[in-house]
């Protein structure tokens, strides 16, 4: 995270991560509002069973637009910072080239396989799919994935600026086309005319993102005109790529997306409205919390890092401190929903999915191993651990082995436990492999106990004070009650001081204004 750890990469390296920061504050900003009012339209617009089968259209989505490209994103995440700062603008250009074209190829051979089993694809899945449901999300894997792709090689090339252009354009047009069609939630929108909306936005957004990496392309390739073609051996991208994406497909194949495919067919697509809506709402947190999200703009630098020969002691102290940040919002977050959760989720659905709350309480719960999950996942590939993290995978397929086993006697619970078991156990593993490459990995676990503290002092005082009551008391008293629960908090974490004056000093570094004081 700190700019002055990528000087030994490349001189110019701190001035492209601070502007890329930049671009990256700006663009996320946008993004929440974006993402939330989204989320909360399509909540009222779809009916509970439409929301439930998009819901679980969605899980499969994440699960197949990783598998249909095996090595893909591995590597992008990897060797794209690698070659950035290496004096290799020949190299790098052939590299997004090939990378691209091979996972644009791939979406269309999974998308069209898709479409011309629609028929029976959607007899198998039930009378709430329709042919034309499945070619429409044939569709939407292919233009949606391709674009997804392109935002995450512009991450790893410091590019944030064209990510975030391309992220918003995409995401912002599918906001004005829920509003129009859907008057602004006033009105019923089928999941065809739902789906419609996403192909064509996403198509527009996946053709643009195509046109600004191919301008990046170029430019770098007229920068790189008297360079040498520098690309990493392809046997190295192969004893990486393929492990890692096993490990990411098999995580995806026991994580929250198969609960939710599980749920959806154990309990149908009522059940799965509120249990779905709780995990997109806790994934809207995950997704834009400005703390997690700088993990896409602190892979490139670790990489770099580790290129220029940074020590593991420096990278294992950063990642830390990127701990402590995502656990910093997360904080005030768990703090308000405890004091004010079941009004919060009664106006953000409309009153449709006021059963999720326990969800809602567990998936957040879940947010702070995730948290900590991504960051170990950042010191695997930036130790370049393939292997690892297969193993790591295959024994926490454990965990959801135990959920499944346990549904009949505790239900959708026990399959909430079984991620709970996954995800510590993948990380116990992992943990020991990067202590094996030379990183003695450790959880701030002192700072860790002051955060918990300051989230059961606050929520303790403010129940004492029968906060809890006036959030039960309209708009305005919930508002009051989300405003104290998160200046309580904050207040409270910033006189437990969780960070170390040095961590304080570099993040202010990175601040326009000094103003971190925890």
């Amino acid at each position: 995270m700190s700019l002055s750890m990528t000087k030994d990469a490349n001189p110019s390296t701190a001035a492209v991560a601070k502007k890329s920061l930049s671009h990256f504050a700006i663009g996320k900003v946008l993004a929440v509002l974006i993402g939330i009012t989204t989320l909360l339209l399509l909540v009222r617009s779809l009916s509970r069973d439409d929301y439930g089968v998009y819901i679980t259209l969605f899980a499969a989505f994440e699960i197949l637009q990783l598998a249909a490209s095996p090595g893909a994103y591995a590597i992008a995440f990897r060797y794209l910072p690698e070659l950035r700062p290496a004096g290799g603008g020949v190299g790098l250009q052939a590299l997004v080239h090939r990378v691209t074209a091979y996972r644009i190829g791939t979406l269309v051979l999974c998308g069209a396989a898709l479409y011309i089993a629609a028929p029976a694809l959607a007899d198998l899945a039930g009378a709430a799919y329709t042919t034309n449901v499945v070619r429409l999300f044939a569709l939407m894997l292919c233009f949606e994935g391709t674009a997804r792709f392109i935002d995450v090689q512009f991450e790893s090339l410091l590019q944030q600026g064209r990510a975030q252009a391309s992220a918003l354009l995409r995401n912002g047009s599918k906001l004005v086309g829920l509003l129009l069609v859907g008057g602004a939630g006033q009105h019923e929108v089928s999941l065809e005319m739902w789906l419609s909306i996403e192909v064509a936005t996403s198509a527009l957004g996946a053709v643009v993102s195509t046109g600004l990496l191919l301008h990046y392309g170029s430019k770098r390739g007229r920068e790189a005109v008297a360079q040498t073609l520098h690309m990493p051996a392809m046997a190295r991208q192969l004893r990486f790529s393929v492990p890692t994406y096993f490990s990411q497909v098999l995580y995806l194949l026991t994580g929250t997306e198969m609960v939710k495919l599980l749920v959806s067919r154990l309990l149908g697509v009522q059940a799965i409205a509120a249990f779905g809506f709780a995990s997109a709402l806790s994934a809207t947190i995950q997704k834009y919390l400005p703390s997690y999200l700088l993990i896409g703009w602190v892979r490139p630098l670790f990489i770099s890092a580790r290129s220029g020969g940074r020590s593991t002691a420096d990278l294992v102290n950063l990642a830390g401190t990127v701990i402590k940040i995502n656990v910093l919002m997360l904080a005030p977050i768990t703090t308000a929903l405890l004091v004010a959760g079941e009004p919060l989720l009664a106006l953000l659905s409309g009153g449709r999915m006021t059963d999720g709350i326990g969800y809602l309480y567990f998936f957040v719960f879940l947010l702070f191993i995730q948290s900590i999950r991504a960051v170990i996942s950042l010191l695997g590939f930036t130790m370049e651990i393939g292997s690892g993290g297969l193993v790591a995978t295959v024994v926490s397929v454990v965990g959801i082995a135990l959920g499944v086993a346990g549904y009949p006697s505790f239900g959708v619970w026990s399959l909430c436990g079984g991620l709970v078991v996954s995800e510590l156990s993948w990380g116990a593993v992992m943990a020991g492999y990067l202590k094996a490459s030379g990183m003695s990995f450790r959880l701030p676990l002192f700072s860790l106990a002051k955060f918990a503290a300051a989230i059961a002092l606050s929520a303790a005082t403010l129940h004492a004070l029968g906060i809890e009551r006036l959030a039960s008391g309209g708009l305005l008293g919930l508002c009051c009650a989300l405003a104290a629960a998160v200046a309580v908090c904050l207040a409270l974490c910033a006189a437990l001081r969780p960070f170390s004056s040095d961590e304080r000093s570099l993040i202010n570094k990175l601040l326009p204004v000094k103003v971190f004081v925890w």
